[in-house]
């Protein structure tokens, strides 16, 4: 299972959950500042998704263009929840950041 994070949006994250196959997504509007908050909405991202950590494999993370410090957010928390995870993370830029 991949987690997908984009946090570029000025005003919005959003997360995505994939298996290959099936793929669920969520936009969470954010008060740029409030940009702590984001690593609530990840967590109820994933428990409304029934998502168990455990079952993440990967996490791809958009590096940008956008949001300077929404970007940052993202990026610092993709390699947060990757290091406690011990799984890869892979950044991609906007152009080829797709969530099906």
């Amino acid at each position: 299972m991949n987690l997908f994070i984009d946090t570029t949006d000025f005003n919005k994250v959003t997360f995505a959950v994939s298996d290959g196959e099936k793929t669920q997504k969520k936009n969470y509007k954010i008060n740029p500042q409030k940009s702590h908050e984001t690593i609530n909405k990840l967590d109820e991202f994933l428990s409304k998704s029934k998502i168990p950590s455990a079952q993440i494999k990967k996490i791809v993370c958009n590096k940008g263009p956008g949001s300077y410090t929404g970007t940052r957010v993202g990026v610092t928390i993709a390699q947060a929840m990757g290091f406690v995870w011990k799984v890869p993370i892979k950044y991609l830029n906007k152009s080829k950041f797709l969530i099906k």
